[in-house]
């Protein structure tokens, strides 16, 4: 691979000159000489950046796939015409084409592009960790020359550098994903990581409180503590009352007690409602008080999960759409309030900082007869790789470093200074009208007439590709207009005030990252061709008890085949050496 780079880069010798001296300092000097590559970087030509910034890079245009759908569901109508990016534009030459393909799923489409062997300047894709199902499409690109080696860039940029320091990355990016032993340099890299780990703190205005919530005026009308509900059994009790009560949607129709996540029907969801049978802590494993590690399939608990669910189903207290339903039909049935509870939101969507009609249910104790939230450290989302293929990938490379800069997070985040916000005390603030339209929830305006993230608020590209974030001490703010006192997030500090669950560390990476260990590699095989989570809703769907029994008994003996004893023996034999290894409980 990295005879691949050194061909291009004699190719482009001119602009890597250029970039390297970019990278090794604040920017260019002011006698350097720039590319200017047009869209399709099929030109080049000599230019003056002599009356550029320091900021310059390069007058091109970067043309990336995003694996995302929440940014192609907030992708400008006009991306390099938004203030945002035109302030974006006029520091670093660069333009943006950002496209995003819909299919059955992201990661499919993904599959589908790079099988064809092609793919434009970047991609980018979820990955919160090595164990979701796009990494291995990722690392097998990776293996076949299809990125770009970034690892000399990243040794001598301003932000990215920081990912070779000591303890800066959890250690499930940096063993597995980004400094990989099977590779020979940096082919993709995790982006969205702290600057400073704050995970067992409880910081009202960054708190994020997900989960279940409850319709406030059925809260009011039944006369209960939502805080309360704790168990299987009281959560079960309460949507018992809740489908006796005869409440009623916006439409006249009859409520689901249950409703599906706000996002759409997932099994991940599954997690909050049946928490005191959850046994695989650790991506669908755990370890027993023998010290056996187990797959949920292989235990009892799985038949009180799925029993759980079954008798939900059955007695008409879940929608029967909780698995399948689609984004948009599962945001409309928690708006017009079909669901008495929404399965998963969090406390900075508009639906619940927008109005006082919900609020948190819960959470339930754990099989543990615990409710606090385990957090393991530090975390990443989100993975970008640059193409091969791809001219002057330095200059590529040197743009995402730049937006990570204080300065770069402050525009992609805000806007422009002195349009949509200003500084004060060194801070920004955010204009009257532009903090209008952020409480009123206009995210029209706030993706195609600002065009910067606000925390997920906006156009949600500028608020996935950061890294190195520090809002509270760069901007003295968890998110832009979070500080103000008529701030749309108010009632999210408010929530997280009154709602936020303690916090323990339950430290390691999940048992399913050892996987890619290389004495594995015939068992991750056969691993990658189950899905439990496929098969956990057909047993939830099952027509009798004994067929739910047999799907999962099934299930087992795959499993077996597959070669999973192989593989829990050799977690056990990681988290008896380490404890701190594997983030087991039990």
């Amino acid at each position: 691979m990295k005879k691949k780079m050194v061909k291009q880069l004699m190719a482009g010798a001119m602009a890597a000159t250029m970039a390297v001296s970019m990278l090794a300092g604040c920017g260019g000097s002011d006698d350097s000489k720039g590319t200017e590559t047009t869209k399709n970087d099929t030109t080049t030509a000599e230019e003056d950046n002599s009356d550029k910034p320091d900021t310059w890079i390069a007058d091109r245009t970067i043309t990336i796939q995003a694996y995302v759908d929440d940014i192609g569901n907030t992708l400008p109508s006009d991306f390099n015409s938004t203030p945002t990016m035109q302030k974006i534009t006029e520091l670093t030459g660069i333009k943006l084409d950002v496209k995003y393909t819909p299919g059955d799923s992201d990661a499919k489409v993904m599959a589908s592009q790079l099988a064809s062997g092609t793919i434009p300047d970047v991609i980018i894709s979820y990955l919160d960790n090595s164990t979701r199902p796009e990494f291995p499409l990722l690392l097998k690109a990776a293996k076949e020359e299809m990125f770009a080696d970034v690892s000399e860039y990243m040794k001598n940029s301003k932000v990215y550098s920081k990912y070779y320091e000591e303890g800066y990355l959890p250690a499930d990016t940096y063993k597995n994903i980004v400094f990989r032993d099977d590779l020979d340099g940096v082919y993709l890299w995790q982006m969205n990581i702290d600057e400073v780990d704050r995970s067992l703190e409880m910081i009202p205005e960054e708190e994020y409180v997900g989960g279940m919530y409850i319709q406030k005026a059925i809260v009011d009308k039944l006369g209960i503590d939502p805080k309360e509900i704790k168990t299987q059994d009281q959560f079960y009790d309460l949507l018992v009352k809740m489908k006796e009560g005869g409440f009623k949607d916006d439409n006249g129709n009859d409520i689901y007690p249950l409703g599906p996540k706000y996002w759409g029907g997932s099994v991940d969801a599954v997690k909050y409602i049946t928490t005191g049978y959850r046994w695989g802590v650790s991506k669908d494993y755990n370890i027993d008080d023998d010290g056996n590690v187990k797959h949920v399939a292989e235990t009892d608990y799985v038949y009180d999960q799925i029993g759980f669910i079954r008798k939900l189903l059955d007695e008409g207290l879940m929608n029967p759409e909780f698995f399948t339903m689609d984004s948009t039909r599962a945001e409309e049935v928690s708006k017009n309030k079909n669901s008495g509870i929404i399965a998963d939101v969090h406390n900075y969507e508009e639906i619940i900082y927008g109005s006082d009609d919900w609020v948190p249910l819960g959470p339930l104790n754990d099989i543990q007869g615990d409710n606090k939230e385990i957090v393991s450290g530090k975390g990443g989302r989100g993975c970008m790789a640059i193409s091969a293929e791809a001219e002057n990938p330095e200059e590529i490379f040197a743009f995402f470093d730049w937006l990570s800069t204080p300065e770069g997070q402050m525009i992609a985040q805000y806007g422009a200074e002195g349009v949509t916000y200003d500084l004060v005390d060194g801070k920004p603030v955010l204009k009257d009208e532009v903090l209008e339209q952020l409480n009123a929830g206009n995210s029209d305006y706030l993706i195609n007439d600002v065009g910067s993230g606000f925390g997920g608020s906006g156009n949600y590209f500028f608020e996935f590709v950061l890294t190195n974030k520090n809002n509270m001490d760069n901007f003295g703010e968890s998110r832009p207009g979070a500080s103000a006192g008529e701030s749309a997030f108010g009632r999210s500090v408010e929530i997280a005030k009154e709602y936020a669950p303690e916090k323990k560390m339950i430290p390691g990476l999940e048992a399913t990252a050892y996987m890619s260990a290389d004495e594995l590699a015939d068992v991750k095989l056969q691993m990658d061709l189950l899905n439990w989570d496929e098969t956990f809703v057909q047993a939830c769907f099952a027509k009798s008890d004994d067929e739910m029994k047999a799907i999962v008994e099934s299930f087992r003996d795959q499993l077996k085949a597959a070669g999973v004893e192989r593989f829990e023996e050799f977690v056990k034999g990681v988290y008896e050496e380490d404890p701190e290894a594997v983030n087991f409980y039990h």
